[in-house]
């Protein structure tokens, strides 16, 4: 076969801000090594202007890795946690960390049922789901919740709109917040729904939901809410 006849290898184009872009190109490129990936930020994570709650705190509650940064030395308070990725961040920040489970609804039941005492702070972003200090409020709990830091969105650059137009390309979204930002940039640029678009991986139903209807109903949702099960279902489109 020729060449030019071989079907083109795909390209991941990663939206999600740089540092997280970066760490999840190098999963991919541990298991493809050729791996074709196209780093273009639609957001960037910065700290808010609001200032923390004061007084002390019997514990942390951190749906995001994120948060973790801005919240200060843990001096081994004990850090309620979505994820491994986020235990192990309040872990090495000096947290005395528990993964309560994959998803926010996860923690949520694990901590109504621990029913731990004294006021619990939950460091958040500004674009958040799940309304965790809400529903454990609700639940009894003494939380209260504080946007730490923004995903503050920034303008796609020219290799977004490059890599979007090449042959089989993959976008993971990690995030409704990222699902609408990389709506709003390809929508100028490609139809949603059109038959040489973008194979989407989401995260999560609400990630997916968070598309116009035409990516929306041809995206693809992993099997769980992390980056291993992200690896994994893109690897499924590529071999499938």
């Amino acid at each position: 076969m020729a060449d030019n006849d071989r079907t083109p290898e795909p390209t991941l184009l990663l939206t999600r801000p740089r540092a997280a872009s970066e760490r999840f190109a190098a999963a991919c490129r541990r298991r493809w090594p050729k791996a074709e990936v196209v780093i273009a930020p639609l957001m960037e994570i910065v700290p808010t202007d609001e200032t923390a709650p004061g007084g002390d705190y019997a514990g942390m509650i951190f749906t995001s890795s994120n948060s973790v940064a801005f919240a200060g030395p843990g001096n081994g308070v004990p850090a309620w946690c979505v994820g491994e990725r986020t235990a192990a961040a309040a872990k090495r920040a000096g947290f005395a960390s528990v993964m309560a489970g994959e998803t926010a609804a996860d923690l949520v039941t694990f901590l109504a049922q621990a029913r731990p005492g004294g006021r619990i702070l939950h460091p958040h972003g500004v674009h958040q789901r799940g309304d965790v200090a809400e529903r454990l409020t609700g639940a009894g709990l003494d939380v209260q919740g504080h946007a730490v830091y923004d995903q503050r969105r920034i303008p796609a650059g020219p290799e977004f709109a490059v890599a979007l137009r090449r042959p089989r390309v993959i976008v993971p979204l990690f995030s409704p917040r990222s699902a609408a930002l990389f709506a709003d940039a390809a929508r100028p640029l490609l139809e949603p729904g059109a038959v040489d678009g973008p194979w989407i991986v989401a995260m999560s139903p609400a990630v997916r939901d968070a598309l116009p209807s035409g990516w929306r109903q041809t995206a693809t949702v992993s099997e769980r809410p992390d980056a291993d099960a992200m690896v994994a279902e893109i690897a499924r489109r590529i071999y499938t």
